[in-house]
């Protein structure tokens, strides 16, 4: 059996088409998709109904987990989390469905699938590191394990010596005493600083693999993302990049939204050869009851072309106050009250009316149904931001000013806020790592995640950065905390964010940030 192994084509449907046809010039007996068939790109449907008809075998990426309400999106960031909610309003009930039957696992003869990491699938780990490949290779038996998610393709060989060895992309056979961790790659946005679209051929007889890398009409993507009016603050693969397909292995479905409901599903470990035989059943059954329905579905359809047919509109619509945000501070330099780092808030209205909390900002992902404003913190001095949702699936951040912080740091931050009684979602505290990638675009890596907010236990007040003090759970304020790990290399810039998603208010009096 030969088998064409994907991943990540993240609905960049022109690469797509060309990973098609180069596949169907290999001898390639089944397709598998190691998921993220959706995210970032400008056609979700589109790509979805083709990877549908075409590939054999899928499984569950960590953007189809949030489509298919798996998953919250709240551990993406904001650039990611804005096209993930646009992707979901592309895609319509089918798609949810799909996405939630998908396995995590699809296992072979000697070979393993996921989409990131093996330790724990659903999780999503990424596999970048020794340590990382390592925790996999122990965590399963097979020799061979395909892996996507980094959008770096190459491979993590381990022998005798017990150590994990990266090596970039070539062809190779697998020898009996080595095991190895193979990213295929990406289809649709590739990180490796090659843009061409990737993928691999693994023949099970053979006991080979190979990787592949295709051109593909890039013109033809920018124009896709163009007419769905997105740019490239929230699509990061405008790069360089040619077409065709191969036959049909299901009948094509529409997977745009029709009802917009959600639809729930278990996903578990799936058998390659099982799935295999399932499926072909399962397609020819489902494609006699098309034929059937058919008939009742044209009747149908000639009634509502008679009809007038309202507009809807739907969509969210994300703000930011303020807009850009201000340059980094310099945790160095800073010498806040407690070693603080961060300013104390100051929100107010600027000449245009706007709320305005510079060097704070927040960010709104559905303006229709979030709000902030501020408030003075009642039996103190200083103000508080308080966010207000009706939206549960709409983000809410407010990032503090990024920070420059000398080597070797350590970073406790800590936040203060109080809920009110009809609040029901998460909200938590984060630290993100800011550097640049091969394409010099800014990027961040979370470093952090607290608890969401929690009583305040094992922490005398006075241990407090001022700021953060005199607000007890007894009248309502709740903390999150943590502490990030000593922050890498020479000096480092840090994001810190509330987030979460929600409905209700929330106050928030405070955030800190001091080494430890």
């Amino acid at each position: 059996m030969r088998y064409a192994i994907v991943s990540d084509i993240h609905a960049n449907l022109p690469a797509w088409k060309t990973v098609l046809a180069d596949i169907s010039l290999r001898n390639v007996d089944r397709i598998i998709c190691l998921g993220d068939t959706v995210g970032y790109g400008p056609e979700p449907a589109e790509t979805l109904k083709s990877v549908y008809e075409h590939v054999h075998l899928m499984v569950l990426g960590n953007h189809d987990a949030v489509v298919a309400g798996r998953m919250s999106r709240n551990g993406f960031n904001f650039r990611a989390q804005q096209m993930i909610a646009w992707t979901s309003h592309q895609l319509g009930s089918k798609a949810r469905s799909f996405f939630a039957e998908l396995p995590l696992v699809l296992k072979g003869s000697n070979f393993r699938c996921a989409h990131g990491g093996f330790r724990d699938p659903a999780v999503f780990d990424y596999v970048e590191t020794p340590e990382e490949a390592l925790e996999s290779f122990q965590a399963v038996d097979e020799q061979i394990l395909f892996c996507g998610h980094s959008h770096n393709a190459g491979l993590f060989v381990i022998g005798d010596s017990g150590t994990a060895h990266w090596i970039e992309p070539q062809d190779f056979i697998i020898e009996e005493n080595k095991r190895y961790i193979v990213n295929v790659g990406s289809v649709g946005s590739p990180r490796d600083g090659n843009p061409r679209a990737s993928y691999v051929v693994f023949d099970e007889t053979a006991q080979s693999i190979e990787f592949h890398r295709t051109s593909y009409d890039f013109g033809a993507f920018k124009v896709a993302a163009a007419k769905a009016g997105l740019t490239a603050d929230v699509v990061p693969m405008l790069r360089s990049r040619a077409v065709s397909g191969t036959s049909s292995v299901r009948e094509a479905l529409d997977f745009s939204p029709e009802t917009g409901q959600r639809a729930e599903a278990k996903v578990v470990e799936t058998d390659v050869t099982t799935l295999i035989k399932k499926s072909t059943a399962k397609w020819k059954w489902l494609t006699l009851a098309a034929v059937c329905l058919s008939v009742a579905i044209t009747i149908i359809a000639i009634y509502i072309y008679t009809q007038k047919k309202p507009t809807v509109v739907v969509g969210q619509i994300p703000v930011a106050y303020p807009p850009k945000r201000v340059a980094p501070a310099s945790g160095i330099s800073l010498t806040g009250t407690d070693s603080n780092w961060l300013p104390v808030f100051s929100p107010r209205l600027d000449a245009y009316g706007d709320f305005n909390s510079e060097p704070y900002r927040v960010l709104l992902e559905d303006s229709r149904y979030q709000s902030v404003e501020s408030h003075h913190i009642p039996g103190r001095h200083g103000l508080c931001i308080v966010l207000k949702s009706e939206n549960m699936y709409a983000n809410t951040v407010l990032e503090a000013p990024d920070l420059r912080c000398p080597s070797g740091t350590k970073l406790e931050v800590i936040s203060k806020a109080a809920f009110s009684d009809d609040f029901s979602g998460a909200l938590a505290v984060s630290v993100w790592l800011l550097r640049k990638n091969a394409n010099n675009e800014l990027v961040q890596d979370q470093l952090l995640k607290t608890s969401n907010y929690q009583n305040q236990v094992g922490l005398r007040d006075v241990n407090l950065p001022a700021v953060l003090r005199g607000l007890p759970n007894s009248r309502g304020w709740w903390i999150a905390r943590g502490t990030t790990d000593t922050l890498p290399g020479n000096d480092s810039f840090v994001r810190i964010t509330v987030s979460g998603n929600f409905k209700g208010t929330v106050t928030i009096a405070g955030i800190s940030a001091r080494p430890k």
